[in-house]
C-alpha cells in the first residue's frame, strides 16, 4: 500500500512542477527554453509570475485541506469552506479591515478571527439538541453567506473609490502578485495549519466512524475538533485576506483525489495539498491567457473559473446524498 501511494503522490509532485513550469514560461510574453532564466526575463519571472504561482499554490493547499478537513469533521461530503460560509466570513473580516484602513497584517488577522466566529456560529446554530445534522448545517451556510454578502454590499456603499476597487477584488476572488513579505507571512499561516491538520489525521480517520465510537477508540474528541477547525479556519482567513473569495475548490479537491487514492486522511491530507496546489495554479494559468488575445486582452479572475468547475460537481454530490 505504502509503495502505491509513493508513486502516485510522485506522479502528483510531477504534475505540481509541470503546472509552475506551464505557468511561468507562457503568458502574454513567452519563453524558450533557452531565454527561460536569461536577465532580460527575469524581472517578468521574479516579480510577476513567481510570486502569483505561489500564492496561487498555498490558496490551493489551503482551500482543499481544510475542505477535506471540514468533510471528515462533519462526515459532510458537501463540506466546503466557501460552502459553510466560513470563506464569506472571512471575507467580510477582510472587507471591514480594508473600510477601516487597516494594515495588512490586520486584515489577516480581521479575517482570521471573522473566520473563526464565523464557523462556530454557524456550527452552534446548526445544531439542534446537541447533535448536528447535515442538511440544517448547509442551510444554516447559505444564509450565513446571504447576510455577510448583504453586510459587504452596506460597507461597499460607505468606502471610496479606492478601497472598492480592492473590495471588488475580494469578492471575486484573485491571485494578483503580492509582495513577497506578505506572501513569506501567508505562507507561515498556511502551512501552520496543514501541520496541525496532518498531526490529528488518524483521529480524522476514526471520526468518520462517527463520534461515540471515535472516542470509544481513544479519540478526545473535543479537542481534535477544536484544533482542526481552529487549524482551518486559520488558514481559510489568511488566504482570504489576500486572495478574496475562490469557491468550490475545497468541494471538489478533495473528492477527486479521494477517488484515487482512498480516504486515509494520512495519505488524503498531503495529497490533497499537492493537488490543490496544482489545481489551482493550473486554473488561474488558464484564466490568465483564455481572453488575453487580442480580441479581449483581459484576465479572467481564477474564482470564476473554479466556480464554473465546481458548482456541477456540488449539484451532482447534493442529488447523490439526496437520493441516498
Amino acid at each position: 500500500m505504502f509503495q502505491k501511494f509513493k508513486l502516485k503522490i510522485s506522479i502528483l509532485i510531477l504534475f505540481f512542477f509541470f503546472s509552475v513550469f506551464l505557468s511561468l514560461s507562457v503568458g502574454v510574453s513567452q519563453f524558450s527554453f533557452q531565454s527561460f532564466l536569461s536577465a532580460s526575463n527575469q524581472e517578468i519571472i521574479l516579480q510577476l509570475r513567481l510570486p502569483r504561482i505561489l500564492l496561487g499554490a498555498l490558496v490551493g493547499i489551503a482551500l482543499s485541506v481544510s475542505g477535506a478537513a471540514f468533510q471528515a469533521l462533519l462526515r459532510n461530503p458537501l463540506a466546503d469552506p466557501f460552502i459553510l460560509g466560513v470563506s464569506g466570513g472571512a471575507a467580510l473580516g477582510s472587507v471591514l479591515a480594508v473600510g477601516l484602513h487597516l494594515p495588512f497584517i490586520w486584515v489577516s488577522l480581521f479575517a482570521f478571527g471573522a473566520a473563526l466566529l464565523s464557523m462556530l456560529l454557524i456550527y452552534s446554530l446548526a445544531q439542534t439538541k446537541g447533535r448536528l445534522n447535515p442538511h440544517t448545517l448547509l442551510l444554516v451556510g447559505v444564509l450565513f453567506n446571504t447576510t455577510t454578502f448583504a453586510l459587504i454590499l452596506f460597507i461597499n456603499a460607505l468606502v471610496s473609490m479606492e478601497d472598492l476597487h480592492r473590495i471588488w477584488f475580494l469578492m471575486v476572488g484573485s491571485l494578483e502578485a503580492i509582495e513577497y513579505s506578505r506572501l513569506a507571512l501567508v505562507a507561515f499561516l498556511v502551512f501552520l495549519g496543514l501541520g496541525i491538520i496532518f498531526y490529528d489525521a488518524s483521529s480524522l480517520n476514526l471520526l468518520t466512524l462517527g463520534e461515540e465510537n471515535a472516542s470509544l477508540l481513544g479519540v478526545e474528541v473535543e479537542r481534535v475538533r477544536t484544533r482542526v477547525f481552529f487549524a482551518a479556519s486559520l488558514m481559510v482567513g489568511a488566504i482570504v485576506s489576500v486572495s478574496g473569495l475562490i469557491g468550490f475548490v475545497g468541494l471538489a479537491v478533495p473528492h477527486i483525489v479521494r477517488l484515487w487514492l482512498g480516504a486515509d486522511h494520512r495519505l488524503l491530507i498531503p495529497s490533497t495539498a499537492v493537488f490543490g496546489a496544482s489545481f489551482l495554479v493550473l486554473s488561474d494559468f488558464i484564466a490568465r491567457i483564455a481572453f488575453s488575445g487580442e480580441n479581449f486582452q483581459t484576465q479572467l479572475p481564477v474564482g470564476v473559473l473554479t466556480a464554473l468547475i465546481g458548482a456541477p460537481l456540488f449539484f451532482y454530490l447534493l442529488r447523490h446524498e439526496t437520493r441516498g
